[in-house]
């Protein structure tokens, strides 16, 4: 019986967001019987910074850009995300080695996007240190090969223009065929836990943060489109700081208000077999002075991505019909 209950609740999702509109419109073609497999390459890798009277510098990880396979068929889009090595930079000597893996789900209904992510990265180094004024450290790095940083993070969009496809700017999984624009509201919420076995500091952080605005696709021929958005936002982020000494914990707690502001553009070519593209996203999230642990405040992640459909194999097509014909919804 639990075993029941955990496979349902894994394949929930998929489950909710299932029952779909296929039909194409005028505005959106679907691609309801093709599969969908996509490389890209991004340099979404984020660093943060260690702030006390005293002493400051920031820690990173020896990686400055992740590939991420991702497969989409109707309801289900996953991507998992790796360093490969060719990508790997030549100074580990410095600044040690690496590991990151990342897995994405993405599920859509009607109006509504919601994401699911996963992110683990391992080793870092320390950088630009500060202590009393004084800088140090100018050619060397200090590793931290044991720091270890997990990321759950999720997000709730709503648009309210139906004519407008999600899953062509942020999927690639229909095809936007006049162009449209759409209103935006989303909510995003995550869990961040930075931990050393070596380290008498461990730092959770909650983040919760809403965030609306307006995006349009621009369809420049019959195979070319660019699209513009921009979601200015706020929200919280709850932080603790645990500190061992000896068998004794001591806990701090924090809670920040801060300001958040997306914008997303890029252009791409898209055909109903190959398409290709590129597109920017910038982050700017200013956090107060104070903080111990302060991330970066502004984020600017580009990524080239390249895909092809195809028509999707027999087994898979019956195994998807027979999870829709069996949704509850």
């Amino acid at each position: 019986m639990q075993r029941k209950f955990i496979f349902f609740f894994w394949l929930f999702p998929f489950y909710l967001f299932s029952q779909n509109n296929f039909q194409s419109s005028e505005y959106i073609k679907t691609m309801k019987e093709t599969m969908n497999i996509k490389l890209d390459i991004d340099n979404d890798i984020q660093t943060f910074e260690y702030h006390t009277e005293d002493l400051s510098y920031n820690i990173s990880p020896n990686l400055n850009s992740r590939t991420n396979l991702s497969f989409n068929y109707r309801f289900i889009s996953f991507k998992i995300g790796y360093s490969p090595r060719f990508l790997m930079p030549d100074n580990k000597s410095e600044k040690g080695k690496t590991k990151i893996f990342k897995f994405q789900g993405d599920f859509f209904y009607n109006n509504w996007m919601q994401t699911l992510e996963f992110s683990k990265i391992k080793g870092y180094y320390v950088s630009d240190i500060i202590q009393n004024d004084v800088t140090f450290f100018d050619t060397d790095f200090f590793i931290l090969p044991n720091l270890n940083t997990v990321n759950v993070f999720g997000k709730t969009l709503y648009k309210f223009n139906p004519d407008l496809s999600l899953k062509s700017i942020f999927k690639q999984t229909e095809i936007q065929k006049k162009s449209a624009g759409s209103l935006l509201s989303s909510l995003s919420y995550g869990y961040l836990d930075i931990r050393d076995k070596t380290s008498i500091q461990d730092l959770n952080t909650f983040s919760l943060i809403l965030n609306a605005g307006y995006i349009y696709d621009f369809i420049l021929s019959k195979r070319w489109y660019a699209f513009m958005g921009f979601m200015p936002g706020a929200g919280l982020e709850f932080n603790k700081v645990t500190t061992k000494i000896d068998d004794e914990r001591d806990i701090s707690r924090n809670t920040d208000f801060v300001i958040n502001l997306y914008t997303q553009m890029g252009i791409g070519y898209n055909s109903e077999s190959f398409y290709a593209g590129t597109d920017f996203r910038g982050i700017y999230t200013p956090r107060e002075n104070n903080a111990i642990i302060k991330f970066n405040t502004a984020r600017n992640i580009f990524r080239i991505y390249v895909g092809y459909r195809f028509k999707a194999p027999r087994f898979l097509k019956k195994s998807v019909d027979w999870l829709e014909d069996q949704n509850p919804f």
